[in-house]
């Protein structure tokens, strides 16, 4: 399927971003390890940042006091919001005493005995992302378990429909409160849903778009049983999602996960994994002068370097050649192999800040060609 023309950039709030974006991981309003500054000079312009833990610490009342989490954390990009959803879920699913989930919103205990009991629901978590001030809202939707039975998977479809609604009717109430107007105000994703079940996407897209939304978020886990990444189901997903809309491939992905879903219509990334792998010594790096690269026909354009690896303890060189990031221009490869061995902090922001300089560039490379319609997705 050949890609079609898709706007180059996102305008929220008076600020235009160029699509596609990638959103590292900020869950408390921090992309662990880095600065603002550091992240900034990395090339990334926005992060995502997490509803429900910004709503426990540091709470919602220090947020509205000092104005928002780009001010809280001196953060000049884009922000999105999870709507608190997954990490409810996860929550949930590792230990059911924890909480439950219900048509009114997800049901959380505090104690052993269950005694206490609070309602986390739809109004809450935009209620909480208003207090965030962040630029990209997201409905809270009730996760697709992996084993869901077809029950249960058409009940998380119409709790997802049904808590959509009700998101929209309190974003457009905070609007009014906050005094946004129609032409300049954050905007409000939903997310779709429906695990492997392609016709069941197809409805919960249909009763979605219905509504209207800014954009609709590609909910799920995005993985077969065997393992592979489920590509198919992306784009199915993609293809019911209108063509003047936004499209969130949420929590994807890997490099070559990302490069195939924007060739499918997504336009915005967010994962964990360039930060998670740089604290774990695995770097990313070019096979060959990345402005050379095409995405199109070239297969392997990129590869791992475990900087863990005794053999690297003598290279005095950088981690990547076609790198221009703060590590790759001022430290060698033996010198962050040793900052891991005698487990200094600045190890960490040394390859944090490269894998993000990876990330954003193959978003540069892919903005490139954004306006030009070309190559196919089997």
């Amino acid at each position: 399927m050949k890609r079609k023309k898709r706007p180059s950039s996102i305008k929220i709030l008076g600020k235009k971003y160029p699509l596609p974006i990638y959103l590292p991981d900020a869950t408390l309003g921090v992309v662990r390890g880095l600065s603002s500054q550091q992240v900034m000079e990395t090339g990334i312009k926005g992060v995502v940042i997490n509803t429900y833990h910004l709503m426990t610490k540091p709470g919602t009342e220090i947020l509205d006091s000092v104005g928002g989490i780009k001010k809280f954390m001196n953060w000049p990009g884009l922000t999105a919001s999870d709507s608190g959803g997954f990490q409810l879920f996860s929550l949930i699913h590792k230990n059911p005493r924890m909480g439950k989930i219900t048509d009114d919103g997800v049901i959380l205990y505090t104690g052993k005995k269950q005694q206490r009991k609070t309602l986390f629901t739809p109004e809450e978590s935009i209620r909480v992302q208003f207090s965030i001030q962040s630029d990209i809202k997201i409905c809270l939707d009730d996760f697709s378990p992996v084993k869901a039975t077809p029950k249960r998977l058409d009940e998380s479809i119409k709790r997802t429909i049904s808590w959509a609604k009700r998101c929209k009717i309190e974003f457009e109430k905070q609007c009014k409160i906050h005094g946004f107007t129609d032409e300049n105000r954050p905007l409000l994703f939903s997310v779709i849903q429906g695990h492997d079940n392609h016709e069941l996407r197809k409805k919960c897209a249909k009763d979605l778009v219905e509504i209207g939304f800014d954009g609709y978020g590609l909910g799920g886990w995005p993985f077969k049983d065997n393992g592979d990444f489920d590509y198919e189901m992306c784009q199915v997903t993609a293809d019911v999602i209108p063509e003047d809309k936004f499209r969130f491939a949420l929590g994807i992905g890997s490099p070559e996960n990302i490069v195939r879903l924007f060739q499918m219509g997504y336009d915005i990334f967010d994962c964990v994994l360039p930060t998670r792998d740089a604290r774990h010594k695995r770097l990313y790096i070019f096979d060959k002068d990345p402005d050379t690269i095409d995405f199109e026909k070239d297969e392997k354009w990129y590869k791992y370097l475990y900087i863990g690896r005794g053999s690297l303890s003598t290279e005095n060189k950088p981690i990547s050649e076609f790198c221009d990031c703060g590590t790759c221009k001022n430290h060698s490869r033996a010198y962050v192999h040793h900052l891991f061995k005698v487990k200094d902090n600045l190890a960490f922001q040394l390859a944090t800040a490269h894998n993000l300089r990876f990330y954003a560039k193959v978003m540069e490379l892919l903005q490139k060609n954004a306006q030009t319609p070309k190559g196919v997705i089997s």
